[in-house]
C-alpha cells in the first residue's frame, strides 16, 4: 500500500426525526437502498477470492506512475456500477453509503456506526501524501474519470475481450455446456454530434432501423430519428445465470456480422478451443464462410434460422415433401397440477384457485393457440456454395387451433439426436435480448454523462463486468447453500432478505424499512409529493434487485 497521509474523519449523523420531517415537506438530497446482503458481501467475496487483483493485473492505464493502485480503480468503478451510477461525481456518496469501505483493510479506509452516538464515521487514509484537505474518499473522483478518459476505447474493449475472459476461465465462469449467444443492440444518445463515434439513423416504432425514403406516409408518422451506437455482445448461458464473454462498441450503422465473428475468434484465442461449443445467432449473422470457420477452425457449432429468400430454404422444403415428419402436441399448463415444494394444504388451495381462474378465464383465441409442432430433420445439406461444411436443417410447422399453420426453419452444423432439441436451444436466444433490456432499464447502460468515446467504452465495460461478477456471486452463494441441503435456502437471493431506505439531507440521514418508506411517500401531499415522486421515479431502477427476472 503506497503512501499514508494523515487520518481524517467525515461524519454523517443520524437525525431520524429531523430528516423524516424534512422529507415530508419534500426536502431531501438523496435516497439510497441498503440491504443485509449488499455490496459489502460482494467485495468481501471478490477480495477473498482475489479476483479483483487478477482482473486488475492487465487493466489498461495511461499512467507511467501508479499513484492509485489499479485494483482500487477497478473496485471503485465496480462500486459505482453496483449503485447504477455512471457519473464519477457520485463517488463520494457511493463510498459513504455503500459497502466498499467496509470490505477494505481498515488502515486504508473504513466506515462504522458509533453505537452510542449513532453517527457514521468515515476514515480514509488514501494512497499518497498529496492531499492538503481532509479525504472523503480513498481517491478523488476526478482521478477515476481521467483514468478512464485517457485510455483508448479499443484498449478497454480488448482488455475485456482478452485478459478478463482468461480470468473468467480460471475462476470457472464457463460451464461444460458451452452455449453462447451473439447479438447486437442500439444505444441511443442525445442528438449531439460531439458524442464521438455516433451516427444518426431512422427507426420505426419498434426501434428497428428503417430507410426513411422508402417508408409510406403513414409509416413516417411513427418513425423517429436517433443518434446512436451499436453494441455487439457475446453472452454465455451458464444454467440460469449469465456471463458476458465479449463486447464491441461500433457506430450504429456498422454491420454487426463481421464484428461478431471477430469477437468469436478473439475469444477462442484468449481461452482456447473447447470452451465455446454452440453459438446461437439470429438471421442477421448468416455468413456461410464464417459459419464454416466456426466449425472447421474452432470446433464451434452454429445454430441459426434460415431466411426465406435463401436457396437452401427452397431446397429443404422441396425435400421435406418426401421426408418423414414428426408431430408433437403442444402441452398446455395444467391448472390442477400440484404446486411443488409447498405443504399439501397450501398446494390443494392453490390448485383450487387455479381451477376457479380457469373457469373464469376468457377462452383463448384459436388463431393464437398452438396445438401441434411438426418437425422434419434433414441432414447433410451441401448445396450452399459459401459454406465449406455440411449443414443440417430442421423444418417446422406450428399448427394452430383455427387450422392455419406457420412455417419456419433452423439450420445447424450440429448433428442433433433429438428432433425437438434445436428448437429448444434456439429458444435460449431471447436471453440476450432480455439482458439488453435489463442493462438498459435497470443499469443505465446508455445513460452517458461523457461524450468521450473512451469514457463511454469504459462505462460499458464496467457495467458488463459488474453484472457478470454479480452473477458469479449468485451462483457461488447457491452452490454453498445447495451443500447445506436446505430447500428453502436454495431460493434465497442476495438482495431480498431485508431492505431499508436511507434518506439523506445535508450531512444527516434517516434509515427506515422499505414498507414504512412506502407509507411515507403515499402520505405526501402537494409539492412535496411531486418532488418525491420525481426522485422516486429516478430511483425506481435501483429499488429493484439486480437479480429480479435475470437469474
Amino acid at each position: 500500500m503506497a503512501g499514508g497521509g494523515a487520518l481524517n474523519l467525515e461524519i454523517i449523523e443520524l437525525h431520524q426525526q429531523w430528516v423524516l420531517e424534512a422529507f415530508r415537506r419534500g426536502e431531501f438530497d438523496q435516497i439510497e437502498v441498503i440491504g443485509e446482503a449488499d455490496e459489502k458481501e460482494f467485495f468481501e467475496l471478490c477480495f477473498k477470492e482475489k479476483i479483483v487483483t487478477a482482473l486488475a493485473q492487465e487493466m489498461p492505464t495511461a499512467r507511467k506512475k501508479e499513484e492509485v493502485p489499479l485494483w482500487f480503480e477497478l473496485a471503485a468503478n465496480l462500486s459505482l456500477k453496483l449503485h447504477q451510477e455512471n457519473s464519477y461525481y457520485a463517488l463520494e456518496r457511493v463510498v459513504q453509503c455503500g459497502g466498499l469501505l467496509s470490505a477494505l483493510p481498515p488502515d486504508l479506509a473504513s466506515k462504522h456506526l458509533d453505537p452510542q452516538t449513532q453517527e457514521i464515521w468515515i476514515q480514509c487514509r488514501g494512497f499518497n501524501d498529496k492531499n492538503t484537505y481532509p479525504r472523503k474518499t480513498p481517491c478523488d473522483h476526478d482521478t477515476l474519470r481521467k483514468a478512464a478518459r485517457d485510455v483508448a476505447a479499443s484498449r478497454w474493449q480488448d482488455w475485456f475481450n482478452g485478459p478478463v475472459q482468461q480470468v473468467f476461465q480460471k475462476y470457472g465462469f464457463f460451464d461444460p455446456s458451452g452455449i453462447f449467444i451473439g447479438d447486437g443492440t442500439y444505444l441511443f444518445v442525445p442528438d449531439n454530434p460531439q458524442y464521438e463515434g455516433t451516427v444518426v439513423m431512422w427507426f420505426d416504432e419498434h426501434n428497428h432501423p428503417v430507410d426513411y425514403d422508402k417508408l409510406s406516409p403513414q409509416e413516417r408518422k411513427t418513425a423517429h430519428r436517433e443518434r446512436c451506437y451499436k453494441l455487439v455482445s457475446l453472452l454465455h448461458v451458464r444454467g440460469d445465470c449469465y456471463v458476458y464473454a465479449g463486447l464491441r462498441l461500433v457506430p450504429g450503422n456498422a454491420h454487426e456480422c463481421p464484428v461478431l465473428y471477430e469477437m468469436v475468434e478473439n475469444f477462442v484465442r484468449a481461452v482456447g478451443k473447447g470452451v465455446m461449443k454452440l453459438l446461437i445467432l439470429d438471421r442477421g449473422f448468416i455468413d456461410g464462410k464464417n459459419i464454416g470457420r466456426c466449425k472447421q477452425e474452432w470446433g464451434i457449432d452454429v445454430l441459426i434460422p434460415i431466411k426465406r429468400n435463401m436457396n437452401i430454404w427452397e431446397d429443404a422444403w422441396a425435400l421435406g415433401k418426401t421426408e418423414p415428419w414428426q408431430s408433437v402436441p403442444v402441452k398446455a399448463p395444467d391448472p390442477r397440477a400440484p404446486v411443488q415444494q409447498k405443504p399439501e394444504r397450501i398446494a390443494r388451495a392453490e390448485a383450487k384457485r387455479q381451477r376457479t381462474l380457469a373457469e373464469r378465464r376468457v377462452p383463448p383465441d384459436p388463431a393464437k393457440t398452438q396445438t401441434h409442432h411438426d418437425y422434419c430433420w434433414i441432414k447433410g445439406f451441401g448445396s450452399w456454395s459459401e459454406l465449406p461444411v455440411p449443414i443440417n436443417v430442421l423444418l417446422m410447422r406450428d399448427r394452430y387451433a383455427d387450422g392455419h399453420a406457420e412455417e419456419w426453419a433452423l439450420m445447424s452444423t450440429r448433428d442433433y439426436a433429438q428432433v425437438e432439441r434445436p428448437r429448444d436451444d434456439y429458444g435460449l436466444r431471447v436471453k440476450i435480448e432480455e439482458r439488453h433490456r435489463t442493462l438498459k432499464c435497470f443499469h443505465d447502460l446508455s445513460d452517458f454523462y461523457s461524450r468521450s468515446l473512451n469514457v463511454i467504452a469504459a462505462q460499458i465495460v464496467f457495467i458488463l463486468l459488474s453484472y457478470t461478477l454479480r452473477q458469479w456471486q449468485l451462483w457461488r452463494l447457491e452452490a454453498e447453500e445447495l451443500s447445506n441441503d436446505s430447500p428453502q435456502s436454495i431460493h434465497r437471493r442476495l438482495n431480498v432478505r431485508k431492505q431499508y431506505i436511507v434518506i439523506y439531507l445535508a450531512r444527516s440521514y434517516a434509515q427506515i424499512p422499505l414498507l414504512q418508506f412506502t407509507r411515507e411517500v403515499l402520505q405526501l401531499e402537494g409539492e412535496a409529493r411531486q418532488k418525491a415522486l420525481a426522485k422516486v421515479r429516478l430511483l425506481e431502477r435501483s429499488l429493484l434487485s439486480p437479480f429480479d427476472d435475470t437469474c
